[in-house]
């Protein structure tokens, strides 16, 4: 629940207000489509379209207040309440930093290119013995951090926030007004490379995270990336290496144990000990993520003894891993909120290690992938000939996937090819039994979550 009059003040904006009116507003959005009875509406600059254009239609919809610009003419169809802004942009910003400020939330940004939303749900396990908050589900740009930070309720010591760009300048505009003092650069991989050209360009971008952190920070880094390395000394703060393959990594895991569709096991290593590390997720690569918890952890005086008790509790986010019951006895493995080369080679492995005898592989277009795409593609259709035993190629590069998993040996009557993820869940259908295990993988634009929707039981 909040108050206009507080929501103003965080704003540094203006309230104006019937004087009988409520203050109370019970939540506060930037899609006027998001509105129901009480909420509030904030309209926001857009690429293409400006959010005061829906004030109207967030009004028609039972909100309770809109956030404005100055410049912003009040129609018949207008909230009752209204705070007022020079702009809605900056203020949303500043009241984000604000709220931080007032919650005295010590803050930690989480950033990669594959496997942020894993590592920031591990990380807020594992400092789980204070106070601890962290941004939900993939909200983590400029407009849906700040949105988060301002619906949370004290106490909040420590603050766990996912940070996604698309180009350079985003993640050092996040880190501007959230003020991270712990910062986690994970993985340079070819997310976006379509728009930024180069891994090289990928790593300057992330690396702006480990630029914005104070002097007595930590930077959280892996030890077993090229990319990363090349970036680290950027942090004018201290640094905790994590890894498996390099001895440089203080944190790292070991001994690793893969228990298929069970998860994982491993020991946990940090400078205070050693700890058994039990996942029951599956996905060697989620034990890396393990290891970056493990040396954030440390930064608050946290032991790898208690980390590793914590992140039992550890469960994949919706779309990211989860192992679900299919129909007719199979089991879905849906990893369908988005796709780069380098997820979707972990996401097969799950596959591989199954042990099914029938593995099914639906694996959908990656995107943003510019003249990488067509070497990507070929790359998942031969993984895919190694790792499933039937294939679904989905999307626009269904053709080129499907083609280089039978020119890898996958039997061309295993093999298929679909326009969309309503074609694919037709000709899936038909190949569950009891035993089957179905991964679903592809990127967002591609919509596959539809598909994992068909297949359940």
């Amino acid at each position: 629940m909040l108050r206009a009059d507080t929501l103003a003040d965080l704003l540094g904006g203006r309230l104006i207000a019937p004087a009988d009116a409520s203050l109370e507003i019970l939540d506060l959005v930037s899609d006027s489509r998001a509105v129901t009875p009480g909420t509030g509406f904030v309209a926001l600059p857009g690429e293409e379209m400006d959010g005061h254009a829906f004030v109207a239609d967030a009004a028609r919809r039972g909100a309770a207040l809109a956030v404005v610009g100055e410049a912003y003419a009040a129609g018949p169809e207008t909230p009752p309440l209204l705070i007022r802004v020079g702009d809605t942009a900056a203020a949303l910003r500043a009241a984000c930093s604000r709220r931080i400020g007032e919650l005295g939330a010590t803050v930690v940004g989480v950033t990669g290119s594959v496997g942020k939303t894993t590592a920031k749900e591990m990380c807020a396990l594992a400092l789980a013995g204070r106070p601890t908050a962290r941004t939900p589900g993939n909200l983590n740009t400029w407009t849906q951090i700040p949105l988060h930070v301002l619906r949370l309720v004290p106490p909040v010591e420590r603050l766990v926030v996912e940070m996604a760009m698309t180009g350079p300048g985003e993640i050092a505009d996040l880190a501007a007004f959230t003020h991270p003092t712990v910062g986690v650069l994970l993985n340079v991989g070819q997310a976006h490379i379509g728009r930024l050209g180069s891994e090289a360009a990928i790593a300057d971008a992330k690396a702006e995270l480990l630029e914005a952190l104070p002097r007595d920070g930590v930077g959280v880094v892996n030890a077993d990336d090229p990319r990363v390395i090349g970036v680290a000394g950027r942090s004018r703060a201290p640094l905790h290496w994590f890894g498996e393959a390099s001895r440089q990594a203080a944190w790292r895991v070991e001994a690793v144990e893969a228990g298929g569709m069970l998860g994982s096991r491993a020991t946990l290593v940090g400078p205070d000990g050693r700890a058994s590390l039990r996942l029951r997720a599956p996905g060697r690569h989620l034990l890396l993520d393990a290891a970056a918890a493990a040396a954030v952890a440390a930064a608050f005086g946290v032991g790898v003894g208690e980390v590793a008790e914590r992140l039992v509790e550890f469960e994949p986010a919706d779309h990211r891993g989860r192992i679900l019951r299919g129909r007719e006895g199979s089991t879905v493995v849906d990893d369908s909120y988005n796709s780069s080369p380098s997820s979707l080679a972990a996401a097969l492995e799950v596959l591989r290690g199954s042990g099914a005898a029938d593995r099914l592989a639906i694996i959908g277009d990656m995107l943003e992938l510019g003249d990488r795409t067509l070497a990507a593609h070929r790359e998942a259709g031969r993984r895919a000939a190694v790792a499933a035993t039937r294939l679904i190629a989905v999307g626009a590069q269904a053709a080129v996937v499907a083609g280089a998993a039978v020119a890898a040996g996958m039997p061309g009557a295993a093999v298929a090819q679909a326009e969309d993820a309503g074609q694919a869940a037709e000709l899936a259908l038909p190949l569950l039994g009891p035993g089957t295990v179905v991964l679903v993988k592809g990127s967002r634009g591609i919509g596959l979550d539809a598909v994992v929707e068909s297949l359940l039981a």
